[in-house]
């Protein structure tokens, strides 16, 4: 380690970030609690997953907490270190499993959302997919976090004990011994091509996938006739909120990581702590469980306020709405796959909630004819009946 920090530094390295994590902690138990007490939730994928990465947050919030109190005493440059190998070993290992686990959840929130769409909602159709993600996201990081602590590889690192060598930078030193974790670089070569994946490839690839898919539907209908001008607004209007939904889920996820694998990047290359980088990183990234929370939650009021209407016909002075809609009927009963849409919208003047993790199955839903491409027109009598035609 060429730079030392100063005692403010270390301090602040140590303590900076405890209540931000003491946030994230409650807004996790928070979470927890909402879906506990709302079990129709938990029926759905989504809010499944969303429990299984909150109580992840929660496990990662507690050693985080922990933190540098776990580091083994007299270990140098760490303020309030009072542990021992042991402790460091032990918080080192859950911080490293929770840490992954979370990340790889959030992750899946976006393969989740994309094949849900793609099947207008309807489980049954992909709820194979869940089994899969509890994989990944739950074995897989026990099996690296497990082969970690067997190699001595957990070690002080950042504000407590993570992937590490002691003492710290031993390996870009050849003048020091490194006592523990002297074998790392296929761990890190294997954690670091993981959190690209997990951070820059999946989640943007699955929402652009989803965004296509979406863009196409509405390319596909726009040679409709009848019903086109009708809806064209309200497409236009569907498109709009889900690129603010993939926005906010992209953002929020790249926000809360992005600083930390700066700095863990620069420390792991250089073998230095950049301090104030570091300091800044652990504040954001310890507030994740407070962030995940406030989305979460907009998300779910977004599903509530934010309603895509279909226009009602226009009625006319001293006509009824029957007689408004007698020609649309006409050319309905003659060829309704031309009108791109039931003729039922137009005397309901459906609402339609759409939101892109948990949306509700719904055939009827005006959406479900241009997005679940196995969803088939309504009989011809529903149609009917809608109209009052006999």
């Amino acid at each position: 380690m060429k730079t030392k920090p100063t005692l403010a530094q270390q301090r602040a390295i140590a303590y900076s970030s405890k209540p931000f994590a003491a946030l994230s902690l409650f807004a996790s138990i928070y979470v927890l609690h909402h879906l506990i007490k709302n079990p129709n939730k938990t029926t759905r994928m989504y809010h499944r997953l969303i429990g299984c990465m909150n109580a992840f947050i929660l496990v990662q919030t507690i050693f985080i907490l922990w933190g540098n109190w776990a580091v083994p005493e007299g270990t140098p440059f760490f303020a309030g270190a009072s542990g021992t190998v042991q402790t460091c070993t032990v918080q080192g290992f859950f911080v490293i499993l929770a840490s992954i686990s979370v990340a790889s959840y959030y992750a899946s929130l976006s393969i989740c959302s994309y094949v849900s769409v793609k099947h207008n909602f309807k489980e049954e159709n992909y709820k194979w997919i869940e089994k899969w993600i509890h994989f990944v996201c739950t074995i897989l990081p026990l099996a690296y976090s497990s082969w970690m602590a067997a190699t001595e590889n957990i070690n002080p690192f950042g504000s407590g004990c993570f992937v590490a060598s002691s003492p710290l930078g031993c390996q870009a030193d050849p003048e020091v011994k490194c006592e523990r974790g002297s074998d790392q670089n296929f761990a890190l070569i294997i954690i670091g091509l993981s959190q690209i994946v997990t951070y820059f490839i999946i989640p943007p690839c699955s929402m652009m996938a989803l965004y296509k898919l979406l863009h196409k539907a509405k390319k596909e209908h726009q040679s409709s006739k009848g019903m086109k001008q009708l809806i064209e607004g309200a497409r236009k209007r569907l498109l709009r909120d889900v690129m603010i939904q993939i926005s906010l889920y992209l953002f929020s996820f790249w926000a809360t990581y992005f600083f930390s694998l700066i700095a863990f990047i620069t420390q792991t290359v250089t073998g230095e702590k950049p301090y104030s980088l570091l300091i800044f990183s652990n504040v954001v990234l310890h507030s994740q469980g407070f962030i995940v929370m406030l989305v979460y939650f907009q998300l779910g009021r977004r599903s509530q306020k934010d309603r895509h209407k279909l226009p009602k016909a226009p009625e006319c002075k001293g006509r009824n709405l029957d007689s408004n809609l007698q020609p649309i009927r006409m050319r309905a009963s003659m060829n309704e796959s031309d009108m791109g849409a039931s003729p039922r919208v137009l005397k309901k003047s459906v609402e339609s909630t759409f939101n892109i993790f948990d949306g509700i199955p719904d055939e009827s839903s005006p959406w479900a004819k241009y997005i679940d491409q196995d969803s088939e027109d309504d009989d011809s009598d529903d149609v009917v009946d809608d109209f009052g035609m006999e």
